[in-house]
């Protein structure tokens, strides 16, 4: 054989496999007989859902297995959406070096984090982007997507505006194939201290400023005035037809010119130029502040923002501090229930005027100096306010996540709201849930498959899927 034709062969194989591939990269997946949270609307009892080429293909009772598809009996499992996490600081920490010895540079030894670029104070650093100071080099990602949470959000920290949040890919190894968004969101904090209210009200009163320069209708083009034409030189009265020329003094009448012949007019000596006058510069402008013009495009309606404030009491100083006509789409985020301070549920009539979701710790709560137990859920879901759950910065605070939901479950929090407060609510205030957030025709197939019901407590995780691709424990 010669060398030609051993390449031809070579290549000829190369193609067939590269169409065996992608034959199977294209074969749909079917479960059937399936539970199905769609969270987009009922929940099938018993369904197939179908995945091709990273998507739902479809869902419901009674789905048609496509020709060629891989089944997958799901007799005895539940499908739920992945979970989405609306806030999280995974990977804002270095990794822990190994030994005592100091990292490059020698200025960071072992259990050291870096710290916020705020350092817990209020500014105002509203378009520096968080990810850009992300660690990508470390495990948590895959470790948090084992453990079912298909996408997150990257909240920057600090009081006033710490920053520009990212939506992360958890299943990213670079920080491009990490970052989904890295501009998904204003993250505002609030913080009691007059330096920082101060921030607050004077920041949205200047970005204010900018919105309405913005909307300012534009100055009407400068008529040009008409050049004025020099005024004609009266000419002398035409004397009428026949009448006698005038005499001279000394008697005689005036020589006659001869017809038809006028004596040659000299040229006057032409005007010296005028040099061209220099149009008049204009006036110079101020550079635009990149954190207002971010702050600008929020009032618009252009971005939207999640606001951390984690008790009453720093909701009534908001409320103090941030005129009413100040509105923007927002979550009201719930880092940690500052109990001391008062719950959400003491302020839900509050909640309600703001008329957006608020994303709490999923945990029950005690009101202030005494131990009764509340349920700040419940009270905001029953009041009519949209609500979502904190999931966790690592694997191991989102596996003890279901337990939570189930604990709620059985103090009154209906089971489909607790399961749409881990996947759809967030979704919505990160933006991303027309592809997230649900099982629903066309959407990502971000899907989690537990062995009994996820809110009982023999439920078991058994297979997360992204993107229609099932993820492998390392």
């Amino acid at each position: 054989m010669s060398m030609r034709t051993h390449i031809l062969h070579l290549l000829t194989a190369a193609l067939l496999g590269a169409g065996v591939a992608s034959a199977q990269g294209a074969r749909p997946v079917a479960f059937t007989n399936a539970r199905i949270h769609t969270v987009g609307g009922d929940v099938v009892e018993r369904g197939t859902l179908v995945v091709r080429n990273g998507k739902v293909e479809a869902v419901g009772a009674d789905v048609t297995v496509p020709a060629g598809a891989k089944v997958i009996d799901a007799s005895g499992k539940t499908i739920m959406p992945g979970l989405v996490s609306a806030w999280s600081r995974a990977g804002m920490s270095a990794p822990t070096p190994r030994g005592n010895t100091p990292t490059r540079g020698g200025r960071r030894f072992r259990g050291q984090t870096r710290r916020s670029s705020s350092g817990g104070r209020a500014v105002n650093a509203a378009a520096t982007k968080v990810v850009d100071a992300l660690y990508v080099r470390q495990p948590v990602f895959h470790d948090l997507l084992e453990v079912g949470v298909t996408s997150l959000a990257l909240n920057p920290s600090g009081g006033g505006f710490p920053g520009l949040g990212a939506v992360l890919n958890p299943a990213g190894r670079t920080r491009g194939e990490l970052t989904q968004d890295d501009e998904a969101f204003v993250q505002i904090g609030m913080q009691r201290n007059a330096a920082a209210k101060k921030l607050l009200k004077d920041t949205f009163a200047k970005a204010k400023k900018v919105v309405e320069e913005r909307e300012k209708p534009p100055a009407p083009p400068k008529k040009e005035e008409p050049k004025q034409e020099e005024a004609k030189k009266p000419e002398a009265a035409e004397k009428p037809a026949g009448a006698t020329p005038e005499k001279k003094p000394d008697g005689k009448e005036p020589e006659k010119k001869p017809e038809g012949k006028e004596p040659a007019k000299q040229d006057p000596k032409p005007a010296a130029a005028k040099p061209a006058e220099k149009p008049a510069p204009k006036p110079k402008q101020k550079p635009k502040d990149p954190n207002l013009e971010v702050l600008a495009d929020l009032l618009q309606g252009k971005r939207r923002a999640i606001v951390q404030i984690d008790s009453a009491a720093d909701l009534l100083h908001w409320q103090q501090t941030v005129s009413d006509d100040v509105k923007f789409p927002r979550m009201v985020a719930v880092q940690r229930h500052d109990t001391r301070s008062g719950t959400m549920d003491m302020v839900v009539d509050h909640l309600k005027k703001w008329d957006c979701a608020v994303l709490l710790p999923p945990s029950l709560s005690t009101k202030p100096n005494s131990s009764y137990l509340t349920h700040p859920a419940k009270t905001l879901h029953d009041a009519g306010v949209e609500v979502g759950f904190a999931i966790g910065d690592s694997a191991g605070s989102v596996r003890g996540l279901f337990y939570n939901l189930m604990e709620l479950v059985r103090a009154g929090l209906p089971a489909d709201v607790a399961i749409k407060a881990v996947t759809h609510v967030p979704a919505k205030a990160l933006g991303i849930d027309k592809r997230v957030g649900t099982l629903e025709e066309g959407k990502d197939a971000d899907m989690l498959v537990f062995d009994g019901d996820p809110l009982s407590p023999t439920g078991k995780l058994e297979q997360v899927w992204l993107r229609g691709q099932r993820v492998e424990n390392n």
